[in-house]
């Protein structure tokens, strides 16, 4: 087996395994006090499912859209590589931290609170920043432009996501979520 097809299966197994785990943890979390729409969750679920498609199955079902980025090397897998073992971890970090306030919906749990430490006192949404540098990692991996897009794609999907999320936190919190926000980042640290 040759590097580049090692690569994409390591790639393939790092995001299995993330996805194992995601599963299990869902079952250990908080009752909704509220929690989003059908209507609401399309809005950013439909985008996410589209980039996903581009990211990892355009090659095999739309090879037209499927052209390279940049010749294959083994620099630019390993660094793919990295990056997506980096996001698969700050995603975990942070849903354990996160712990039983977390949901794959947007929700406000009963007893909700504001969770500012830990890789919640780096960003807002590490979550968020954690996934997409995975996607973006595996983006390097795989090169094509098509994985591009999709990652494009699941960009505007988190930031759908997001939005609504911090209307729904801005209006439960109130003053105490307003100076989170000015303190720290959405997605990305600041010195």
């Amino acid at each position: 087996m040759d590097w580049t097809v090692f690569g994409h299966r390591f790639v393939g197994i790092l995001w299995l395994v993330w996805l194992a785990y995601w599963i299990a943890a869902a079952q250990r979390t908080a009752t909704n006090q509220r929690k989003e729409s059908w209507l609401e969750g399309a809005a950013y679920r439909i985008p996410l499912l589209a980039g996903l498609f581009l990211v990892v199955l355009s090659k095999r079902f739309v090879p037209s859209i499927t052209r390279s980025l940049w010749p294959e090397s083994p620099t630019l897998m390993g660094i793919g590589i990295i990056l997506t073992i980096a996001g698969l971890g700050i995603a975990v970090w942070a849903r354990i931290h996160l712990g039983k306030y977390w949901s794959g919906r947007v929700t406000i749990k009963v007893n909700h609170r504001v969770i500012q430490t830990g890789p919640y006192a780096w960003v807002r949404h590490p979550i968020y920043s954690g996934l997409l540098l995975a996607v973006l990692g595996t983006v390097i991996t795989i090169g094509t432009l098509s994985s591009l897009f999709g990652f494009v794609v699941i960009f505007i999907s988190v930031a759908c996501k997001l939005a609504l999320e911090e209307k729904w936190l801005r209006a439960q919190f109130g003053e105490e979520y307003e100076d989170y926000r000015r303190r720290v980042k959405t997605l990305v640290p600041h010195p």
